[in-house]
């Protein structure tokens, strides 16, 4: 996990940075087109709303040097997270009555999001040494805790303007400006520009989408069943959420952009529906969706040749925005084209559901919404062995398995108590076959505690193995793992995870 360390601050390097322009309006693109032609456009609300935008800083001990409220007058409406590098916008109006008062979770990632986020610097390059700066007119404020103390915050206004910059290493710099303003039909809009001027031909992640609720594993908190994106050569295109059903590897026809630009989002919910907006991508954009958390990646494909400054560029200009329900659902009607299903994600991979009993009877259906995991690593089916049925999941000595291929991450709440069973099967295992359950933080890799059953060795008949436990404060998800150590075989069937009561 990244250590809390401190943005860099250093307002030279803001000053040194290129000049890229903060994007007010980054103009007309395909999805404001559908939108200006939608049958319900000229009916949808128009809402008078001058904004007073500014930042004030979160006062939560664990994230007040690296976090920072986006207000709206006294309501806040996102988050400026420097920890990480994200934008987060909660709400996309300001509520009719009173204000709505947001807080910090005790554990905030992508678990967490209340609302819609993009990165501030694509995943994996983020290296907390850049600078951020709000622009506000021609001058420059540090919205960061530096001194042991907050500069004095600027003044509000109707636009907020943020610039990061980077050097990545050698002459490989990059500009990231945003800027927040309201729409009166589509709620606060945020225009963003993108700059990187690198010494080789990289293709570059200059975005991230995600939203809270999209990779939930609780069926009752799942939001935003349907990814709708437009293809490169125009066509309207859908998906369900489901790890069979990937824009990864179905080829450029499907995961690249129009040149002119496209767009990417979910739908269909009652108070938002998030959407990025590519107005601009020079070169060629192009998506790519997690396997886990369902978030869209948009890299740029490398651009072909050197610049008269001898660097390879790249830009764009996009806009995360929210589609009224309304909207949403013309757009969504009017996606036809289904994404196929690749030949070499496999013929029957087997999934993972909580509160269900995971018999590895029925394959993940395609084509529809899945709400679960896939087994990955080390499992294989096994046909004609089952406790229940005629299949299993079949785990040979040394190996592990967790449902960690594809599929939405496993939900726990704090305070809760949960079990983890199986029936287990065993030939020949020398150092245990047993159940596990890691608790993670931040990602699989990232294990804070990590209970397992007793074990098997020797020859058994199916027999039951379990765990109960309680899930450590703040901790929001659980890895189960099915392990074999030393020599053997083991048969995992009607694999189970459910809430006890306590």
């Amino acid at each position: 996990m990244k250590s809390r360390t401190k943005i860099g601050l250093a307002l030279a390097a803001v000053l040194a940075s290129a000049s890229a322009a903060a994007p007010e309006d980054a103009g007309d693109g395909r999805l404001r087109a559908f939108i200006a032609n939608a049958r319900c456009y000229a009916s949808l609300p128009r809402r008078a709303h001058k904004p007073d935008f500014r930042l004030a800083r979160v006062r939560d001990w664990k994230y007040r040097k690296d976090h920072f409220w986006i207000m709206d007058g006294r309501q806040r409406i996102g988050l400026l997270n420097l920890w990480i590098g994200e934008i987060e916008i909660f709400r996309f109006f300001p509520p009719p009555g009173a204000t709505v008062d947001y807080r910090m979770p005790a554990v905030h990632h992508w678990a967490t999001l209340q609302g819609p986020r993009i990165t501030i610097v694509p995943q994996g390059s983020w290296t907390n040494r850049g600078a951020m700066a709000q622009l506000v007119g021609e001058t420059l404020w540090m919205p960061v805790w530096t001194a042991g103390a907050l500069r004095r915050p600027p003044p509000g206004g109707e636009t907020l303007r943020l610039r990061y910059t980077e050097n990545l290493g050698g002459r490989t710099e990059m500009v990231h400006d945003f800027a927040l303003r309201f729409d009166p039909v589509l709620g606060y809009v945020l225009d963003c520009e993108f700059d990187l001027r690198a010494d080789g031909p990289r293709c570059f992640e200059y975005t991230n989408l995600l939203t809270g609720g999209l990779s939930d594993s609780r069926d009752r908190r799942k939001r935003y069943q349907k990814c709708v994106w437009i293809r490169r050569d125009g066509a309207l295109c859908y998906m369900y959420q489901n790890p069979r059903s990937m824009m990864q590897s179905s080829g450029p026809e499907w995961t690249d952009l129009p040149d002119d630009g496209g767009f990417v989002g979910w739908v269909a919910e009652r108070d938002m529906n998030p959407f990025l907006e590519i107005v601009r991508s020079a070169p060629r954009g192009t998506l790519v969706t997690c396997s886990q958390w369902y978030d869209q990646h948009v890299f740029n494909l490398p651009p072909p040749r050197r610049e008269d400054d001898g660097l390879y560029h790249v830009t764009a200009s996009y806009r995360m925005l929210s589609l009224p329900l309304p909207l949403a659902k013309e757009l969504e009607d009017a996606a036809r084209t289904m994404l196929p299903l690749p030949a070499d994600r496999g013929a029957a991979p087997m999934g993972f559901r909580q509160h269900v009993v995971n018999d590895f009877e029925t394959p993940i259906p395609a084509g529809t919404l899945y709400n679960g995991s896939m087994w990955g690593h080390a499992a294989r089916l096994e046909t004609g062995l089952g406790r229940s049925g005629s299949r299993s999941l079949r785990v040979d000595g040394g190996q592990e398995a967790q449902p960690v291929h594809g599929g939405t991450a496993v939900y726990l709440e704090t305070g809760k108590r949960y079990r983890l069973s199986a029936w287990v099967r065993t030939r020949g295992v020398t150092g245990g076959a047993y159940l596990r359950a890691n608790q993670v933080f931040w990602s699989w890799e990232d294990v804070r505690a990590s209970l397992r059953s007793k074990g098997l060795t020797g020859d058994n008949d199916w027999t039951r193995l379990e765990i109960e436990f309680t899930p450590i404060a703040g901790d929001p998800f659980a890895a189960p793992g099915l392990v074999v150590e030393g020599r053997g075989t083991a048969w995992f069937d009607d694999v189970e995870l459910v809430e006890v009561p306590r």
